[in-house]
């Protein structure tokens, strides 16, 4: 019995000191890496943001005659735009304004969002721009859209980049889309909101 007792002790002390030899093996392969930073800071010198309307705009008539149509002087801010009194009076009559965007900022935007606001005076169908689609408000006969091109056929739509130091050209185009003359009407305080990010 005692000696049973002897070669089982004998047996957990071999498998002990395997153990322990193994550990030692494993620990003798580990290894320790290090990432040391040296000083880091947030330094915003000459970085700026500043996107804005630049310039002025001489808006473009269009329809058949001139007759019962006038086109409003535009009065351009960096962040505003700001259309006198419109009158369209017939099918075709049309007032496109070309208003410049430029990015004076050292970083590029990125075009977010165009969202129109009906006017008060009227209920309207508004649509806002996507990556595909231009934004735009019909409103009875009269349509208000914010497009790429002077004659509505390319859109100006989210996710476009402006880079820093560029600019881009957007058109605000009132027609009277409707097809037939209607009764005197009046809508007022119509607006598209233009937001830029950081691209």
């Amino acid at each position: 019995m005692e000696t049973r007792q002897k070669r089982l002790n004998g047996i957990l002390l071999t498998m002990l000191m395997a153990l322990v030899t193994i550990s030692v093996g494993y620990a003798a392969l580990s290894t320790t890496l290090n990432i040391t930073t040296s000083t880091v800071k947030n330094d915003p010198t000459g970085v700026t943001w500043n996107i804005g309307f630049t310039g002025s705009s001489t808006p473009t008539a269009g329809g058949t005659s001139a007759t019962g149509r006038s086109c409003g002087a535009a009065t351009i801010s960096s962040s505003s735009v700001s259309i006198a009194e419109t009158t369209l009076s017939k099918p075709g009559d049309s007032c496109t304004y070309p208003l410049t965007i430029k990015n004076s900022g050292t970083i590029a935007g990125k075009l977010n969002s165009v969202a129109p606001t009906a006017p008060t005076s009227t209920s309207c169908t508004t649509t806002n721009a996507t990556t595909s689609a231009s934004a735009q408000m019909v409103c009875g006969n009269i349509t208000y859209k914010l497009a790429g091109s002077a004659n509505g056929s390319t859109n100006f739509v989210t996710g476009t980049t402006l880079a820093a130091g560029g600019t881009t050209t957007v058109y605000l185009i009132v027609s009277y889309t409707g097809s037939s003359l209607s009764s005197g009407f009046t809508q007022s305080a119509g607006k598209f909101t233009i937001t830029y990010g950081q691209n």
